[in-house]
């Protein structure tokens, strides 16, 4: 197997970054509906103002989400297919949890258009379809909890909570206040939204925050082996992958020994650590005669452990796998 460390992959922020970013706009956004629609509004804002920061909101996510999908789509790490930002559950790539994103996109955009031509519509049915806007958001979550990498950084899987926990405090707000329902009614629909965070911590415990998530999610076979969706089976394919870490470096005699250690951001994560030997130029930089790399994919499979095959600008070295994986690797 082969890993090579190259600059940043934008597309890979891009897609992730709007994601999570279009999350909190859909959170705001949901909450501020749900205020209005109980009937307040800050004292120093008039209401329309309310009303206009909250198109504004929807008009903003609706750029996100057309960024997040047209990334998606571009980015080589899986072949998505432009085929299943339309229709849910058609996609090769973790079916379900991609699919659930598309139906949030499908009910958004419902909402978006008929808000457009909600002068030609009849108010009952503008209503009934801009309540598609409360179902999108718990779609949106679990797309994000099941399909991104990114859940199992720590601050990224708070923020998701965070997202929840605004939610669901402001739905028991609302609902604690509507005096049109009985004590019993209000009551029992307060429990089951607050049972809802902790439905979804559980769940994700044990599920997409474990490692071996990403076979259980539906992910192709040789994504998780090579770590691209083009790329071959374990021992033999090939990925690319932004990498970011830290240098050390120690002297030995004559030699010097550069350790580079780090996270993969690609194809399925994981940690990377390389040591380069060689001679020091005096002037910062290194002549290499050999080195070792050691990679552990993120996704729980064998570490992969190997000698250095050759340097070109930034390193790239081959890997065979290590013998508790009981098996022969190829050198890159």
């Amino acid at each position: 197997m082969t890993v090579a460390a190259v600059d940043p992959m934008v597309l890979w922020y891009l897609a992730r970054g709007s994601g999570l970013v279009l999350l909190g706009v859909l959170t705001v956004n949901l909450v501020l509906g749900i205020l209005i629609q109980g009937g307040w509004h800050p004292r120093v804002w008039p209401r329309f103002a309310v009303q206009g920061l909250h198109r504004n909101l929807a008009l903003l996510a609706v750029v996100l989400l057309a960024i997040h999908v047209v990334t998606i789509e571009l980015d080589p790490y899986v072949p998505v297919g432009w085929w299943a930002a339309l229709v849910p559950f058609v996609s090769p790539y973790r079916p379900i949890w991609l699919g659930l994103g598309t139906l949030s996109l499908d009910l958004l955009a419902a909402v978006v258009i008929t808000s457009l031509l909600r002068a030609h519509l009849r108010p009952t049915l503008w209503r009934l379809t801009h309540w598609l806007a409360y179902l999108s958001w718990p779609v949106a979550l679990l797309h994000s909890l099941g399909t991104g990498t990114d859940s199992r950084l720590g601050w990224v899987f708070v923020y998701e909570m965070i997202c929840l926990g605004a939610v669901v405090a402001t739905a028991m707000v609302r609902i604690a206040r509507a005096t049109s329902q009985d004590l019993l009614t209000r009551g029992v629909v307060m429990l089951a939204i607050a049972a809802a965070p902790v439905a979804v911590l559980i769940w994700s415990t044990t599920g997409p925050l474990q490692p071996g998530w990403a076979k259980k999610a539906g992910t192709p076979t040789a994504v998780i082996s090579s770590g691209t969706g083009t790329g071959g089976a374990a021992g033999g394919g090939a990925f690319t992958a932004a990498f970011t870490g830290t240098l050390a470096s120690a002297a030995g005699g004559t030699g010097q020994v550069v350790t580079i250690s780090g996270s993969v951001l690609g194809g399925s994560g994981g940690t990377l650590r390389v040591s380069l030997d060689g001679q020091s130029t005096g002037e910062g930089g290194l002549a290499i005669s050999g080195g070792s790399a050691t990679y552990q994919p993120g996704n729980g499979g064998a570490a992969y452990q190997g000698s250095l095959a050759g340097v070109s600008g930034s390193f790239y070295f081959g890997t065979a796998p290590s013998p508790a994986a009981g098996s022969q690797g190829d050198q890159g």
